[in-house]
């Protein structure tokens, strides 16, 4: 009791001060029609701010809920755009006038756990088998370039190879000439791969636009790779070496998209049954429904 009576005769003329002056505010409002009217625009634009940080503040903590929504818009989207895709592609082959079959699935996910210091590094994804990720579906970024493919599913996650590792293998094209080779990542820069094995004869250019060939069995045909930076004539094996600088800034994503294709699952089956052990290493089997069974039946 002490000390609040201490702390009031301290204040006491702040307290003073404050009550005179709102009485002073209160008889000033009420004088006349032009002082209350100057009273209410001041308390209405401060009024106006209080509520207008108010908004801003709700509308900031509510983003994830809207970037939630918006992934979930886009998933929906890319899934009818492609349906249109195969329906146009469809017609173009063949002039009979039907429905074509979705050639391919797209799924939306969130990394939780991503590495580019490592020589082999890896993508984990918040979504799993009962989200209806796959073995062996392709990892894009948002914008559609590369960034790796399924490895491992479990329920509700699923590991993935990212284009920063050593061990992967991917087939890809020079859009301006259609010459074509693999792409690999040499373990040091996280922002360019290499593209080897282009003939010597091959025309190749500075910006250059590198992407797919569809004989990659994760990849789509045209998936947007990167672009030439610089290359090298490799005179032991004819062919040139190119520095591709990726599309997709690895370690910087958050969100990605997964493009399941069903029809890789034959054609995996198909290129093995024939090739044998000279299939091509980066022909990763998609998991079916039913797992290893599904193979067996197939």
């Amino acid at each position: 009791m002490y000390r609040l009576l201490l702390f009031l005769r301290r204040i006491y003329v702040l307290v003073i001060f404050l009550v005179l002056e709102g009485f002073a505010l209160h008889f000033y409002a009420d004088s006349t029609a032009h002082s209350r009217a100057r009273i209410l625009s001041v308390s209405d634009r401060f009024a106006a701010r209080i509520y207008g940080a108010i908004a801003e503040a709700t509308n900031y903590f509510s983003l994830a809920r809207t970037n939630r929504e918006l992934e979930s818009k886009v998933q929906a989207l890319e899934n009818e755009l492609d349906s249109y895709r195969a329906f146009y592609n469809s017609r173009q082959r063949d002039s009979i006038r039907a429905t074509a079959p979705i050639r391919g699935r797209y799924l939306v996910a969130r990394i939780v756990r991503n590495s580019i210091n490592k020589r082999e590094n890896w993508i984990m994804i918040d979504r799993g088998s009962t989200g209806g990720v796959q073995r062996g579906m392709a990892l894009l970024s948002l914008d559609g370039a590369m960034v790796g493919y399924v490895e491992s599913v479990s329920a509700r996650n699923a590991i993935c190879v990212s284009v920063l590792n050593a061990g992967f293998r991917a087939s890809g094209i020079v859009g301006r000439t259609g010459h074509f080779g693999s792409i690999s990542w040499q373990g040091f820069d996280p922002q360019r791969v290499r593209l080897s094995e282009v003939p010597k004869y091959a025309s190749v250019a500075r910006g250059d636009t590198i992407r797919t060939t569809g004989y990659s069995f994760n990849f789509p045909e045209g998936i947007l790779v990167g672009t030439v930076e610089d290359f090298e004539l490799d005179e032991a094996t004819a062919s040139y070496n190119i520095d591709v600088r990726l599309g997709a800034d690895v370690g910087s994503l958050r969100d990605v998209i997964l493009v399941d294709r069903p029809e890789i699952y034959e054609r995996v089956l198909l290129e093995r049954e024939i090739l044998g052990d000279e299939a091509p290493d980066d022909a990763q089997l998609p998991q079916q429904e039913g797992g290893e069974e599904a193979a067996g039946d197939a």
